[in-house]
């Protein structure tokens, strides 16, 4: 089901392309900026790197984000990145398990009785016509099948 969820995210909800090219790179660039400082301060002489690069970093960042942009696909594996996100935070997978499984629930619940009562008529016949002691289990493995079958499309 998680490899299913996935797939939803990442194929019917979200495309990177998409997400990523929505946002304008000199707003991306912006925000940027202080992460980049923060992380050129860590670094040896990082005062001095930040006080040369400042003016030209919202420039750099602008055309870094804009090439992003055009070759996300080839950078970002977005199933690896929200499968991960989906092993790191259990609780944000199960919510959307049961958001996504709980309209095939529902339709099992929904149409259980009328499934149930067909696949038991034919049940009932099969017994009455061979009153065996493996028709029961023989039409209860075939009742799970057809049930698992409904349920999976």
């Amino acid at each position: 089901m998680a490899s299913r969820l996935v797939h939803i995210v990442t194929e019917r909800l979200l495309t990177v392309k998409e997400a990523f090219g929505r946002m304008e790179p000199d707003e991306l660039a912006s925000l940027l900026i202080p992460i980049v400082e923060e992380e050129l301060r860590n670094e040896p002489y990082g005062d001095v790197w930040v006080r040369i690069l400042h003016p030209f970093l919202p420039l750099i960042l602008t055309r870094v984000v804009g090439q992003l942009q055009m070759d996300i696909e080839d950078i970002l594996d977005l199933r690896a990145v929200v499968l991960e996100a989906f092993v790191r935070d259990k609780v944000v997978l199960v919510d959307l398990f049961q958001k996504v499984g709980r309209v095939e629930l529902d339709f099992l619940v929904e149409s259980g009785l009328g499934f149930g009562f067909l696949l038991g008529l034919v049940q009932m016949v099969a017994w009455v016509v061979t009153p065996k002691p493996w028709t029961l289990p023989v039409a209860g493995a075939v009742v799970g099948y057809v049930t698992n079958w409904i349920a999976s499309e």
